[in-house]
């Protein structure tokens, strides 16, 4: 009886293991509120889209929680990315959004609010897209591929940014074309 629990239990994790560079990404909606601002740079109308919807060539996902110490030591390293990015005049070809697994609206602002994050984030307070993604830990980062519609992971990182030049230069060198 034990040998096939342990059987079950590990097919159990084989069948939720983790979307990484090379897979396909879920084309989820992505649920929250979001300034008239964040709407345009995401080259989106409405509140409540897919992923596929995005204007850009490249979308950088980060998925966080608001009660995670690494996201929140991560979130002014993100945000200098997220600046170096628009000002070598990428932020036309990637944009950044961040999906908060199992956060509220309320906390979703409250981390928006606390770290000056300026990109959009998005609600998942019943993880739907973090299941979706194998629920990963958190922070958890995909550089996504939305040209041409395949929604490709190109990166995945799974952790804390420990070399924010090592990571722009990662974003730059996979986006240019």
């Amino acid at each position: 009886m034990k040998r096939l629990t342990l059987i079950l239990l590990v097919l159990a994790l084989l069948c939720t293991a983790p979307a990484r560079a090379g897979d396909l990404f879920p084309d989820v909606t992505l649920l929250g509120a979001m300034s008239d601002t964040q709407k345009e740079y995401l080259g989106v109308s409405t509140e409540g889209f897919k992923i596929s919807d995005i204007k850009a060539e490249y979308v950088f996902v980060e998925v966080y929680s608001m009660y995670c110490p690494i996201c929140q030591v991560d979130a002014p390293k993100l945000e200098d990315i997220h600046t170096k990015i628009g000002l070598t005049g990428g932020s036309d070809r990637i944009k950044f959004i961040g999906i908060g697994a199992g956060n509220t609206p309320f906390e979703i602002e409250f981390y928006r609010k606390k770290f000056s994050v300026a990109f959009p984030l998005f609600e998942d307070p019943d993880y739907i897209i973090h299941k979706a993604l194998g629920e990963v830990g958190t922070p958890s980062f995909y550089l996504v591929k939305l040209k041409g519609g395949s929604m490709e992971i190109l990166f995945f990182q799974e952790g804390e940014i420990k070399d924010t030049d090592g990571l722009f230069k990662i974003l730059m060198d996979k986006t240019v074309q």
